[in-house]
């Protein structure tokens, strides 16, 4: 029995998300090691909005599935160091990278299946979405943002670490 072209194609799919969640902890390390060394409020704020806005230019003329493929490298990582450097009054003083190490690898897993839920859902076919134009993709990417530190904040909630709670 041999391996169909599906097959071949879900497997490297799930090689590349592989590939872009260690490169996208690279970049979470490399990232984290700057803010963490910092007060500075403007590179709190900058250096993750430098590196999406960096992540969207170069993930630009992809198809939407491999937008939210590379969107792994990109996106998670900076969603996950939104919520604790930017908004540092509601976490405290110290940011452990254990804790945001975690947080990234849950937010990696849920966001490994957005082209799979994309492409199974149909929304792949839409026209406005296939056709991966700057606006389409970057109505994409501004979903996989807002989704991606929402849930970042959720987790960090859920680990105990996060906004006060009303």
């Amino acid at each position: 029995m041999g391996v169909t072209n599906a097959e071949g194609f879900l497997g490297l799919v799930i090689l590349f998300e592989i590939v872009a969640c260690i490169v996208g902890v690279a970049l979470l390390s490399l990232v984290y090691a700057v803010l963490s060394r910092t007060d500075n409020r403007m590179i709190r704020v900058g250096l993750p909005a430098l590196a999406i806005a960096a992540g969207f230019l170069l993930l630009m003329p992809l198809d939407a599935p491999m937008l939210l493929v590379g969107a792994l490298i990109f996106v998670v990582p900076m969603a996950v160091l939104i919520p604790p450097f930017v908004f540092s009054d509601w976490f405290g003083e110290e940011v452990r990278f254990t804790r945001v190490l975690t947080c990234d690898i849950v937010v990696s897993v849920a966001g490994a299946t957005l082209p799979f839920l994309l492409v199974l859902s149909g929304l792949s076919m839409v026209p406005a979405v296939y056709w991966h134009t700057s606006l389409s993709n970057g109505a994409v990417y501004a979903c996989v943002i807002a989704l991606d530190i929402a849930l970042a904040v959720l987790i960090y909630r859920g680990l105990g670490w996060g906004p006060p709670r009303s």
